[in-house]
């Protein structure tokens, strides 16, 4: 699906307008705006993948199925900080909250730093966001299941 379809998707099913969506993706209307051109424009740019990861989480539009993973859970040749990074780059839901887990909610709240130093800066506000949001849901859910098991 083209990433004007998408977006023009997303505002359709939610109701929003542009000016909604863009503070949604944490952009400016403008830089909306030239996601919606058609890509022959000189003006046309493309949305970074982030933004596509959150239309998806949020909308459920997506560009496509069955991508790849970066990473492969059972591979011993990865180190825990390699795993964490490329977790935290590709902001998937499931693996995070698994990653979170693994290897401790504070570990990862360590590293998302890092993380974002490795992401074009252009991506860098909206997966601070999404990773932000992500980690507040998993923090909540992990405290409300440690109360279930210990009541007071």
């Amino acid at each position: 699906m083209r990433q004007q379809d998408m977006l023009r998707t997303a505002m359709k099913q939610s109701g929003q307008t542009r000016q909604r969506l863009a503070e949604r993706l944490g952009v400016s209307r403008r830089t909306l705006d030239k996601w919606l051109l058609p890509e022959t424009s000189r003006d046309f740019r493309r949305m970074p993948e982030t933004a596509l990861r959150l239309l998806a989480a949020q909308y459920g539009v997506r560009k496509s199925t069955g991508l790849g993973k970066p990473y492969d859970w059972s591979d011993p040749a990865i180190t825990d900080d390699a795993l964490i990074l490329a977790v935290l780059r590709r902001a998937e839901f499931p693996d995070l909250v698994q990653l979170c887990i693994d290897q401790g909610l504070d570990r990862v709240k360590c590293r998302v730093d890092t993380a974002l130093g490795l992401v074009p800066a252009a991506e860098r506000p909206i997966l601070a966001r999404i990773l932000a949001r992500m980690l507040r849901s998993i923090d909540i859910a992990l405290t409300d299941a440690a109360g279930h098991r210990n009541p007071v």
